[in-house]
């Protein structure tokens, strides 16, 4: 009997031993491969969010098409804008010429030559200064360049000898053209700038409606690439809890090696027979007895 029990011992040890082994190696084990899946599972995760943002869907080929369109007026409003400030300019300049021809006007009712070619002077710097734009649509020629090609078509103070009638009527007369010229010449100029104008805010208003557009477009699609990724996390995480709960059943195995590392002791008599198979001995059967309720052990008393 004591050798059956020292061979009992000794494989109840290896059991045991056993358990812990396989429940240390199990364990081990589903990390390992817990830690591997994780990994393809996130590797997976991040191509398709990656696919979802550059998904080439209707909604981004039409953003990329509103932000060409805003692109190209936007270059057309510049050069308006670029247009608009040559010609104010330009009619700064035309104001000031026509200032100095009236100046000469009166340098030659008084007969003043020297203030004649000090202000002939000052209008011939005017015309050096105006710029040359070239005509086109939908603005109209100005004449500038024919203006600064010919010149104001006055001469010098000694070319007409103010101090004389005939001269102050001849110096008038190329001033009176001249005055005539610029005032030919600055309607074209004014209408260009107020034509400007309200092309630029027409521009203006097409990019702003385009850009609150692009803005929505933008907005919308941010959403539902927020979505679509929230979505492809929580079906990766799902993906991950049901790897984790199989590879929890690896465990099943140690817990059976476990319990047959500690079986029930072993029976002495024919009372701990009886009693392993009807779960009660001689003892608890009499206080079952005197409470009042029969048990089988009891015919055994």
């Amino acid at each position: 009997m004591t050798t059956s029990i020292t061979g009992l011992t000794t494989t109840s040890n290896a059991l045991t031993t056993l358990a812990q082994v396989y429940s240390s190696n199990a364990q081990l084990t589903t990390q390992e491969q817990l830690d591997i899946i994780d990994g393809q599972l996130k590797a997976q995760l991040k191509t398709q969010i990656a696919a979802v943002q550059t998904t080439d869907a209707p909604d981004n080929a039409l953003q990329t098409s509103t932000q060409a369109d805003i692109t190209r007026l936007k270059k057309q409003l510049s050069a308006i804008d670029t247009a608009q400030a040559r010609f104010s300019a330009n009619s700064t300049v035309l104001s000031d010429i026509s200032t100095q021809l009236a100046a000469l006007q009166t340098a030659i009712t008084a007969g003043d030559s020297a203030s004649f070619d000090k202000t002939l002077g000052v209008a011939n710097t005017d015309l050096g200064n105006l710029l040359i734009i070239s005509p086109t649509a939908p603005f109209q020629p100005d004449r500038i360049l024919g203006l600064k090609g010919t010149g104001l078509g006055i001469k010098n103070s000694a070319s007409y000898d103010l101090s004389t009638p005939a001269g102050q009527a001849a110096a008038a007369t190329d001033v009176g053209n001249a005055q005539n010229l610029i005032n030919q010449i600055f309607p074209a100029t004014t209408s260009n700038i107020l034509l400007a104008g309200d092309v630029a805010t027409a521009l203006g208003t097409q990019i702003n409606s385009l850009n609150a557009t692009l803005q929505q477009l933008q907005n919308t699609s941010q959403l539902q690439v927020a979505a679509e990724t929230a979505r492809l996390t929580q079906l990766e995480q799902n993906q991950e809890h049901l790897v984790q709960l199989n590879l929890g059943n690896t465990t099943l195995l140690s817990d059976a090696i476990g319990a047959a590392a500690n079986p029930p002791p072993l029976p002495n008599s024919p009372f701990d027979v009886v009693s392993q198979a009807v779960g009660a001995t001689a003892a608890t059967a009499n206080a079952a007895l005197n409470s009042g309720t029969p048990a089988i052990l009891s015919l055994l008393v």
